[in-house]
């Protein structure tokens, strides 16, 4: 850009870059291409997929998603949970595609039932490892199962699977399959993991 700049002017001027001249064009390139990296990310988080932190904050906003305490790749999950909910139809297929999209997965990944009461369902067979690998506890994901339901609808309940098996080798605590390095109440960071059996009717609404 600078060479453009020295190309529109008298050769009356010196246009070398320790000139003066290139010194202050020089200044404004730094200025100009900070502004072009700015305009960018502006246009760039636009998207949700890429927007960070206050920019996340006013997206959420615009749909009525708080953030709560959230980091913003989980903040992100609920933005797009809570825009796949407001266009849900309570149907099935409508249900386990928001899930999908929450969680980031594939819609295989859910087992909706309908249960012998009216107006209730259950889900079986979903793995745990898909809710915390989004960043969400059990307790979170049951509500956004409760929240996307239509109206009226009642989740009598949540059948999560873990990975934890009994081991078939003597040095069970080395066992990848086994539960070990339970460094964390809410998240294994080795070995199998425990399933959870969630009535969403028992647990506290957090707000979605």
């Amino acid at each position: 850009m600078i060479q453009d700049w020295f190309s529109r002017i008298s050769d009356a001027f010196i246009k070398t870059d320790n000139s003066n001249l290139g010194k202050i064009f020089s200044l404004l390139d730094d200025e100009i291409n900070q502004l072009k990296d700015t305009f960018q990310t502006i246009e760039e988080w636009h998207d949700i997929n890429n927007a960070q932190g206050k920019t996340l904050d006013l997206l959420g906003e615009e749909i009525g998603q708080k953030r709560g305490k959230t980091d913003d790749e989980v903040y992100r999950s609920l933005i797009k949970s809570k825009i796949a909910r407001d266009t849900s139809d309570g149907s099935f297929n409508k249900i386990i595609e928001v899930l999908a999209q929450t969680l980031n997965c594939s819609p295989s990944e859910f087992r909706l039932h309908s249960a012998d009461e009216p107006a209730a369902i259950y889900m079986t067979d979903t793995p745990l490892s898909i809710i915390y690998e989004a960043g969400f506890t059990p307790y979170t994901f049951a509500n956004i199962v409760q929240s996307t339901v239509s109206a009226g609808i009642e989740v009598q309940s949540i059948q999560l699977d873990g990975t934890f098996e009994l081991s078939s080798v003597s040095d069970y605590e080395n066992d990848p399959s086994g539960l070990n390095g339970l460094s964390s109440l809410t998240r294994p960071t080795q070995g199998g993991t425990l399933g959870s059996y969630i009535v969403p009717g028992k647990e506290t609404a957090v707000p979605l």
